[in-house]
């Protein structure tokens, strides 16, 4: 008798993560074993909360940058790059906030208070850190060996400033990143309880507020110099 073995059909592993758009040349697919060969970046990383609270976040992952070289990034022609989660939660960020402007770990970010994210922290010793789409993370932690997967991939950054509020910028289950070419929108303009010209004495309590009051921010003087990131912050909560 000849027994002939039918031979088992392959099974092409599901693609992880895919990287489009017209701010790219070469659209890629990528499965989580190609992710986890290319060189890793791991560091600890100081972020706020909305709340606001401040948290550490150790987390080991791919460069976005690295990722972005490999499509053919078009960098005289993107303008913004989109993080679409597995559940189709969505967080566009411009090519200038997200690859160009200077971000960092604050390791003083705890002091003057170690969790209320209205009390800044010192900017003392800041070290600047590289975008990732993290493969490991930890959440409220610096140990490595408190990291895992469960949240992978998920985009992790930086602060520009100490003050800076990153954690909703932090998307899980990352499954597709888009490269656009359109102009970026503009918030709204932020609003004062205070009627144009109004002159009130030191102590006048103001409410601030804007369309979303919460991934756009008021940055606000009482000078009458520009705001900048590092300016006082207005948090609706």
């Amino acid at each position: 008798m000849l027994n002939l073995l039918a031979p088992a059909p392959a099974f092409a592993e599901t693609p992880f993560l895919e990287i489009s758009g017209e701010g790219v040349t070469t659209p890629l697919e990528f499965t989580r074993a190609e992710l986890e060969a290319m060189e890793q970046y791991e560091h600890v990383y100081s972020t706020i909360n909305t709340w606001p609270t401040k948290r550490w976040y150790i987390a080991r992952g791919v460069k976005i940058r690295d990722l972005l070289s490999l499509a053919g990034f078009k960098e005289k022609e993107a303008t913004l790059i989109k993080f679409v989660a597995a559940d189709n939660y969505e967080m566009t960020l411009t090519v200038k906030e997200l690859l160009q402007d200077k971000r960092y770990y604050f390791p003083g970010l705890k002091e003057n208070h170690p969790s209320d994210g209205s009390i800044p922290g010192s900017p003392e010793g800041a070290v600047e850190v590289e975008p990732i789409l993290a493969l490991l993370s930890a959440e409220d932690s610096i140990n490595p060996d408190e990291m895992d997967d469960r949240n992978a991939p998920m985009l992790v950054l930086g602060q520009r400033a100490v003050t800076e509020q990153t954690w909703l910028l932090y998307v899980k289950y990352v499954k597709k990143i888009e490269v656009l070419t359109t102009p970026p929108e503009k918030w709204d303009a932020p609003r004062v309880n205070v009627p144009d010209g109004s002159v009130l004495p030191p102590g006048t309590e103001l409410k601030l507020e804007n369309k979303n009051t919460d991934a756009d921010k008021i940055y606000y003087t009482t000078d009458g110099s520009e705001p900048t990131l590092n300016s006082p912050m207005f948090n609706w909560s």
